[in-house]
């Protein structure tokens, strides 16, 4: 007579503990890239055998930034999202969106972040020492590169830039969107840096 109830009890008390399990479960982890442009206005390029190769090294970025988090700033802290991360670590997600951009920017020329089969024409460091985005909105990234020629005889290129921008941090898409801009923003720094091979 008492084991039905206590088992009535038992179920309950399984059924109280799913429930509260599956209420208390998390929204889905959201992934997110840099991006890449859009191709639609892209023209394929016609490289010939003789096409100068640009190569671009693997952005260096600060330990702290180089993962998949999410971060943003406020004051000395840092905050981590807790509901998305990046596709992949921050600074390969950078140095394929950089390498895209400056690959349109160029369409004349094999601009890669790949391995090559020889030397390339000349190749491209980027060290970023600050990318970071705060709270309340404003966006920074210091950047140093460097422009190094296969040829000894021609001249090393050096260059900074400080680069600013303000925009909604209410998400983390629109984290990203801030970040990707900035990026884009030093692609087109660098390109002018970049002389004109003949």
């Amino acid at each position: 007579m008492t084991c039905a109830p206590r088992r009535t009890l038992l179920a309950v008390m399984a059924c109280c503990s799913l429930l509260s399990l599956a209420g208390c479960a998390s929204p889905p982890l959201r992934l997110y890239t840099l991006g890449v442009p859009p191709d639609a206005n892209v023209t394929e390029p016609h490289l010939s055998s003789r096409t100068a190769t640009i190569a671009i090294s693997r952005v260096i970025l600060p330990d702290y930034l180089d993962s998949q988090d999410i971060i943003t700033r406020q004051g000395e802290e840092i905050l981590r999202s807790s509901r998305a991360r990046w596709a992949s670590r921050l600074s390969l997600g950078v140095t394929d969106l950089l390498t895209n951009e400056l690959s349109n920017k160029r369409p004349t020329e094999l601009i890669t972040d790949q391995p090559l089969a020889d030397v390339a024409t000349m190749r491209v460091q980027i060290d970023i020492s600050r990318f970071d985005v705060a709270a309340n909105g404003v966006a920074t990234l210091d950047a140093t590169w460097a422009v190094l020629p296969r040829d000894p005889n021609l001249p090393l290129t050096r260059e900074r830039a400080h680069l600013v921008a303000n925009g909604s941090v209410s998400t983390d898409a629109d984290v990203a969107a801030l970040m990707r801009e900035l990026v884009i923003r030093l692609a087109d720094r660098v390109n002018t840096t970049i002389p004109a091979v003949h």
